[in-house]
């Protein structure tokens, strides 16, 4: 028992920062109806990189074509129902050119996945290969060369493809034309946590702190490398931080749980990892139920053991420890 406990968690800090890798949930708003349990998150931005709230979205492909949803005040949208394959997201404002990216969801992924895109819409006349006019006028761009931005929008198309190995190199490039370039120290950032290069995730979470003290999204991220290398105090604090300008953050609260739970602060953890799962955005976040049901399993609470691990069986039935904790599971029940 002890030793399916332990392969069944050490598994797990190196899942973690899948978690923490996925998109906050929006929900289910003008959801398409589709078959499969996967879920496309995004956001749009208008050419002067304001949020574009009330916008049509399109979505084309997989086992579905024209369905349409329309971004929140934020100009974030959500696509939910989907299958494996591969999707053509568009979005579409009057007086100015159509935007679209294209999302793969490769077969066998962890059911109930989430995957991100973001359109920024761009006035007429200026094409992707060109440093936009749109980023000029974005906070987050102002004063970067038209060089430095056509680097980092090369580096944030591999991103989007989920490689972050060949985005890596763009984003040098892009920080060397531009030494203050915020953004692109905390995209460079995430990719290196996506490659688990822990330290030069850090170095460059820092880097983009120390630029805009205020960035939550960097803040999370140093605390999810921390995480990938075991710092959990550290990381509990950076969390913290996070939650106080960002209290409804499911996966902020997830890996604050965790972080209690490592340095055996049961209560705390506790109180956290129920939190992510019950509120919304965190309801398929598998790993929060994998820890409640660790926490059971030393309160010797074995009913409520056998529901979170079952939930989190259900949840993610194609990750590598599915086995293990079905075994955990059927000795919790003996011994009832």
């Amino acid at each position: 028992m002890r030793y399916k406990l332990q392969l069944m968690f050490s598994i797990v800090c190196v899942a973690i920062l899948a978690a923490g890798a996925t998109a906050q949930g929006f929900g289910d708003r003008n959801r398409p109806s589709g078959r499969g349990t996967y879920k496309i998150l995004g956001k749009v931005f208008m050419a002067d990189g304001r949020p574009g709230a009330g916008v049509d979205v399109d979505a084309s492909g997989g086992e579905f074509s024209g369905q349409r949803v329309r971004t929140d005040q934020d100009g974030n949208f959500a696509i939910s129902g989907l299958s494996s394959g591969n999707y053509t997201i568009s979005v579409r404002v009057e007086g100015l050119p159509a935007e679209r990216e294209t999302v793969t969801i490769p077969e066998g992924a962890t059911s109930g996945q989430t995957y991100q895109v973001a359109l920024h819409l761009r006035v007429a006349g200026e094409s992707g290969g060109q440093a936009k006019k749109s980023a000029k006028t974005n906070s987050n761009f102002a004063d970067v060369p038209a060089g430095a931005v056509s680097k980092y929008e090369e580096a944030m198309g591999f991103m989007t493809k989920d490689d972050p190995a060949k985005a890596l190199p763009l984003f040098d490039q892009a920080i060397k034309n531009y030494d203050k370039f915020t953004v692109a120290y905390y995209e460079r950032g995430a990719a290196q946590l996506k490659l688990k290069a822990f330290d030069k995730a850090i170095e460059d979470f820092v880097k983009a702190l120390s630029l805009k003290p205020d960035y939550v999204e960097a803040k999370y991220g140093y605390g999810l490398a921390q995480m990938g290398l075991k710092n959990y105090p550290v990381a509990e604090a950076a969390f913290v931080d996070v939650l106080k300008e960002k209290n409804d953050m499911a996966e902020a609260h997830l890996n604050l749980g965790v972080a209690y739970f490592h340095q055996k602060n049961g209560v705390q953890a506790e109180s956290e990892l129920k939190s992510a799962v019950s509120m919304k955005g965190g309801e398929k976040l598998a790993l929060g139920h994998l820890y409640l049901g660790q926490i059971y399993i030393i309160k010797k609470d074995n009913a409520n053991a056998i529901a979170e691990l079952q939930k989190y069986v259900d949840l993610a039935p194609k990750a590598p420890n599915v086995e293990k904790i079905k075994g955990t599971i059927a000795d919790l029940k003996k011994q009832q």
